[in-house]
């Protein structure tokens, strides 16, 4: 038992000699910018071949991303209860711009860790103090005993509301077909 130690001890010491930045126990982590390798040139090796036919194109088009929401079908009635936004919106006072996605611009807001929630429409053109006005009293039959809060800002075009009432300002503005 004691000469085979002897032995492997001897061993170490010879390949600790011979290549003392082997048995260097410290590691190196490459994980910030200084201590990280250059990056070098990689050489492409694949072939490929370019082709303009309309035949071949048809296939990476299909699978390119398009680079606006495409109009939506018209339909009487569609399966999800969406509706589109009316087309003659000129003899309204105010007027709630769509997102590109053609949905409604109204979010909820959760802060201080889901106790305070805030109802925000986003993209109203137009009267903005028109529309506080007629949506006020349907919110207000809502929550009936308690106290609406609502903050107008005409400058960035949104309402602020105190609480969550967005599918009832969805339905609201559905019903008008803003």
């Amino acid at each position: 038992m004691a000469t085979i130690r002897a032995h492997l001890q001897g061993i170490i010491t010879k390949v600790r000699l011979l290549h003392p930045q082997s048995c260097n126990m410290a590691q190196i982590r490459n994980s910030s910018f200084n201590s990280s390798k250059f990056l070098v040139d990689v050489d492409v090796t694949t072939k490929y071949e370019t082709t303009k036919s309309p035949e071949d194109w048809k296939y990476v088009e299909r699978i390119l991303p398009v680079a606006t929401v495409p109009e939506p079908k018209k339909l009487p009635v569609y399966a999800s209860g969406w509706k589109p936004q009316a087309d003659d919106l000129t003899d309204r006072p105010y007027f709630v711009a769509r997102t590109r996605n053609h949905m409604m611009p109204v979010y909820l807001d959760i802060r201080q860790r889901g106790t305070a929630r805030h109802t925000i429409i986003k993209k109203i053109q137009g009267d903005i103090w028109q529309l506080e006005k007629e949506l006020r009293p349907f919110l207000e039959d809502l929550v009936k005993p308690k106290n609406l809060r609502l903050q107008v800002n005409e400058f960035a075009g949104k309402i602020s509301i105190n609480g969550d009432h967005v599918n009832a300002i969805k339905y609201w503005l559905g019903e008008r077909n803003l």
